[in-house]
């Protein structure tokens, strides 16, 4: 279990992931990731199975059960970024700014910082013990509640890195949102670590400390996007077309109802 730790993140948020990303054409566009999730309890059985896709200036994030669909396009200096969110099985769909979603995780965060419960004021502004080994690839953040111990591998690919950072910090923010949780400080925190490396996890593993709780996801990175890839983004852009727009609180207040959740990217 020690030797296995070495090679995994204890970390409140978790990401497990396996990489594809040794020499990578640095003007590509294209990253698809496969995630699974596990619980401590069940190691062979994944929680929950995810594939997101990059193409061009757009994020598609399938969730395989529920059957569920986030697209996500990126602010610019132009105009603010955006969410949307697709229900298969009810066949609707909600929009979300990311000026929303930040207006929302700024309130949480001051009011987390201001409650008594330790993870909550944690959360609200996290402070991690970083270190990093470049010849093993190890990056661990340390804290009294939790820490990430996270294999690493490098990423030669620098704007998809910031692309890929991008997203999750937002995907984050919009989880958190949508599912009430703490505040997403300590995820954030992990991302900007890793971008500060220029490295991809390749395996964490979370370890809650004040229940002791621990969770694993692995991800897949691959710099292509498959003809079977292509003919699933051309599903979800028919759902777009075609699926019944509904405010954010009705799509959220259905879900919540229906399911729960777990989240992979945003963890």
């Amino acid at each position: 279990m020690r030797s296995s730790l070495m090679h995994s993140i204890l970390a409140w948020s978790l990401l497990l992931v396996t990489a594809l990303a040794p020499q990578v054409n640095l003007t590509a566009q294209e990253l698809r990731i496969e995630t699974e999730i596990f619980g401590e309890e069940e190691e062979d059985k994944p929680l929950s199975h995810t594939i997101t896709m990059f193409d061009k200036n757009t994020v598609y994030d399938f969730v395989d059960n529920p059957d569920q669909i986030a697209i996500f396009r990126a602010p610019t200096s132009g105009s603010g970024g955006q969410f949307i969110l697709l229900d298969v099985g009810s066949a609707r769909r909600t929009e979300v700014s990311t000026e929303r979603i930040s207006g929302l995780m700024e309130k949480l965060s001051r009011w987390a910082a201001e409650q008594k419960d330790p993870l909550l004021k944690f959360s609200a502004a996290p402070k991690f013990k970083e270190s990093f080994d470049r010849e093993t690839g190890m990056l661990t953040l340390t804290s009294d509640l939790w820490e990430y111990n996270v294999a690493t591998v490098p990423a030669d690919n620098a704007p998809m890195l910031a692309r890929y950072r991008e997203f999750t910090d937002w995907y984050t923010r919009l989880n958190t949102m949508m599912h009430s949780t703490p505040p997403p400080g300590p995820r954030l925190e992990l991302n900007s670590a890793l971008e500060k490396h220029a490295v991809l996890p390749v395996e964490i593993r979370r370890t809650l400390k004040s229940n002791n709780s621990t969770l694993r996801a692995t991800h897949l990175f691959t710099w292509r996007l498959s003809r079977e890839d292509r003919a699933r983004l051309d599903e979800a852009r028919k759902f777009l077309a075609s699926f019944k727009k509904v405010g954010n609180e009705e799509f959220i207040a259905a879900k919540a109802s229906s399911e729960q959740i777990v989240r992979g990217q945003s963890e």
